[in-house]
């Protein structure tokens, strides 16, 4: 079985309860939840969240399961952790309450590759070198096998002798975005949350994913068809409000 749990903690510190806001009539935990259920290959989704709030915005919600999490919980992976290990699925998924518009046939790429891996994830090539400068955006490189080096919030791979736009044009598919959704087989999920070594790469960067590679286990990053809008900044939320205003302009 596969089971797609949203990790939806309500306090945010860069944009004030995020997960609330209000899109077209739907908050956008709403949005990425409604997205999650397109996925062909799960079986159950489920938004792990530690409010009242977020759980009563999903009670007329036929197909969406809420389970309540303590509030105490550090990261979104140990918070899926909470709730995977009352389950039996061999495959769990962490899709992240903030990317309402991820695509669902993306989320098929990081369960399949499950079959392949014990944690997948996403990227997509930037193109915009203010994106490559955000911190907000994280970045990965990875080896020749698609398997991460490292994930950072810096500008990596760092261009020593080039301008982006020659980066580009060299490589592509450089420098790759990370997209925040993870595929964890279940076993290595909850070793991840209760017995690995948390990582001082963890702590510096804040960025929980860094664990895993500090403790020796290889993530696969797959390709994503499409770029999403995760929501951290009130400029993110703007942004993802225009884009629902066009789509409805054209489907008019």
């Amino acid at each position: 079985m596969t089971v797609i749990i949203i990790p939806a903690r309500k306090g945010s510190t860069r944009l004030q309860n995020k997960l609330l806001l209000e899109v077209d009539g739907k908050p956008i935990i709403y949005w990425t939840a409604e997205n999650c259920l397109k996925v062909k290959n799960a079986e159950r989704v489920i938004v792990a969240t530690d409010s009242e709030e977020i759980k009563d915005i999903f009670k007329d919600a036929k197909d969406i399961e809420v389970v309540l999490t303590p509030s105490d919980i550090k990261s979104g992976s140990d918070r899926i952790a909470y709730v995977a290990k009352d389950l039996e699925a061999e495959k769990i998924i962490n899709v992240q309450g903030d990317e309402p518009l991820i695509d669902p046939e993306d989320i098929e790429k990081v369960i399949s590759g499950l079959d392949e891996a014990d944690v997948t994830t996403l990227g997509f090539p930037i193109k915009d070198e203010d994106h490559y400068i955000n911190p907000n955006v994280v970045k990965v490189v990875t080896d020749k096998e698609g398997f991460a080096l490292y994930f950072s919030r810096s500008p990596i791979p760092f261009y020593r002798d080039i301008d982006f736009s020659t980066l580009k044009n060299l490589y592509p598919d450089l420098p790759l975005k990370h997209i925040g959704v993870y595929g964890y087989k279940r076993n290595v999920l909850l070793k991840y949350a209760y017995e690995l070594e948390s990582s001082p790469l963890e702590e510096i960067e804040k960025l929980e994913q860094l664990r895993l590679l500090y403790n020796g286990y290889k993530i696969k990053v797959f390709k994503a068809n499409k770029d999403t809008v995760g929501i951290d900044t009130k400029e993110d939320y703007e942004h993802f409000c225009n884009l629902v205003r066009q789509n409805e302009h054209r489907n008019r």
